[in-house]
């Protein structure tokens, strides 16, 4: 039995990892990235994403373990509510406009209302934890048992202290289930969530896997 669980949980990990998320790109500093040496997690949540906020960090801090760590890494995971999560769909980051188009600019500017309004707390977390630099994971999720869908859309923003934007981007994915369990669903999702995070994290040089 312990032998068949192990052999589903590897089966996972590899369908995971080669798991194909639709990410674009929006503003990349590469070579002001390459400097930083420690950086914070915070993960946000959208108002209307009903998984609870615990369970984001749970999942991701648990991920983060089988890796290699090249630069330091620091999951936040006590924030206030005006850091962790939009109060309505206009200030969270990802907009898009009537006919769909992504709303750069908007979102650049919402970034900047959200980073100048905490700064208080965003420095303390900085001075707190030595760091110099802030990714912000924004997720809208959402599941459903009847429909058998799980989907979210979600933005990686990486800060400065000087609160520059270093790198955006951003991404959207529906997958179909045919998992009935709605705990299960909900598990599914928060592997799907972690690892595309996780993705741009070794993209970005911070993680590597070990050998």
């Amino acid at each position: 039995m312990k032998r068949c669980s192990l052999v589903i949980l590897v089966a996972l990990f590899v369908a995971l990892s080669c798991a194909k998320y639709h990410v674009k790109n929006e503003i990349s500093h590469g070579s002001e990235i390459n400097k930083l040496k420690k950086t914070g997690i915070i993960i946000r949540k959208t108002h209307n994403t009903p998984i609870p906020l615990k369970l984001f960090n749970k999942n991701l801090s648990q991920w983060l373990v089988p890796y290699h760590k090249v630069k330091e890494l620091v999951l936040i995971e006590t924030t206030s509510k005006n850091l962790n999560r939009s109060n309505m769909e206009s200030d969270r980051f990802l907009q898009f406009s009537n006919v769909g188009d992504f709303q750069l600019y908007q979102c650049q500017g919402i970034v900047a209302h959200y980073l100048a309004k905490n700064k208080e707390e965003l420095d303390k977390i900085r001075s707190d934890n030595n760091l110099d630099s802030i990714v912000i994971y924004e997720v809208d999720a959402g599941y459903s048992r009847e429909l058998q869908y799980i989907d979210f859309s979600s933005m990686v923003i990486l800060v400065d202290n000087n609160d520059k934007i270093l790198y955006m981007d951003r991404q959207h994915d529906k997958h179909e289930t045919f998992e009935i369990d709605e705990k299960v669903m909900r598990e599914e999702l928060l592997d799907l969530i972690s690892n595309r995070l996780l993705n741009k994290i070794i993209d970005l040089k911070y993680i590597m896997k070990k050998r």
